[in-house]
């Protein structure tokens, strides 16, 4: 399989992502980036139980270990749903995501990275009364290997103005309560490639129309590739849907295995990824 990849750049496939990556050589995955269907969550591509989530989510981490290299890095985005209604009780959130994260980290061995937070713009509106509206989803970031690096000056972000302000003007001193943020007097210089990023993602739900019904709007995948791979870089989304992670694995110079158990997502996908690689040869001539 990649001995094509190296021709063609990626490579979609109809089949379980989980039975798939099994097909790839051991410690040859830099990235499983993914968003496998959520909790609950009742799709046209069916439906995860809480109570079953995590036997049906195992083969997937299972094959992801097996596969990624020394180096490389799982990221799962999800949304924890609530509970369906029992009886005269309330509908309670599922605490399913945040047991995945645990064992994860305890039955894997994985080590977490960091559990970052989507915080989106436009929620659907879910008409929900015993809560408050759900406005947020989660990434699991966890490293193979308990020592990582990561490029975190591929995904700085803008300073404000206020901040810009403040490093020019002031002069940062040891608060007088012994917090030790600042230790002596010191100017902060900002630096150039922009300020550190945050584990707190903001954007819009994607706009797109399509048959899938949850697609990734293109923003997520892109942070954790550039964060986590070089160009060359092989990239696997076990969950590919549409191909919104192999779209900007592609724009960014990596190479992409997808897999997904509908057809007619595979089609869609095959026909997004390879216009985007025409597109990204049109520009190089």
């Amino acid at each position: 399989m990649l001995e094509t990849l190296a021709e063609k750049k990626y490579i979609v496939k109809c089949m379980d992502g989980a039975e798939g990556m099994l097909l790839l050589p051991d410690s040859s995955i830099k990235l499983v980036y993914g968003s496998p269907p959520y909790p609950n969550a009742e799709r046209n591509y069916g439906v995860w139980k809480s109570d079953e989530y995590i036997s049906k989510i195992s083969p997937f981490i299972n094959a992801a270990k097996l596969k990624l290299r020394e180096d490389g890095f799982i990221v799962i985005n999800v949304k924890a749903n609530r509970e369906r209604h029992k009886g005269g009780r309330c509908t309670t959130r599922s605490l399913v995501v945040e047991k995945l994260a645990i064992m994860m980290e305890e039955e894997w061995g994985l080590s977490c990275v960091d559990i970052e937070i989507w915080v989106k713009d436009n929620p659907v509106s879910t008409g929900l009364r015993v809560a408050c509206q759900d406005a947020y989803e989660q990434n699991l970031w966890f490293s193979k290997s308990p020592s990582w690096k990561i490029n975190l000056d591929a995904i700085r972000r803008p300073y404000s103005e206020t901040t810009l302000s403040k490093y020019e003007n002031n002069e940062f001193k040891p608060r007088a309560n012994g917090v030790s943020y600042v230790r002596k007097n010191k100017r902060i210089q900002a630096n150039p490639l922009g300020a550190l990023p945050q584990n707190v993602i903001r954007g819009p739900v994607s706009a797109r129309q399509d048959l899938h019904q949850a697609i990734q709007p293109s923003y997520l995948p892109n942070k954790y590739i550039k964060a986590t791979t070089q160009e060359g870089d092989l990239v696997v989304d076990p969950w590919m849907g549409t191909g919104t992670t192999g779209i900007e694995a592609l724009k960014l110079r990596r190479t992409f295995i997808g897999f997904d158990i509908y057809q007619e997502y595979v089609k869609n996908a095959e026909t997004a990824l390879l216009k985007t690689l025409e597109g990204l040869r049109d520009d190089e001539e």
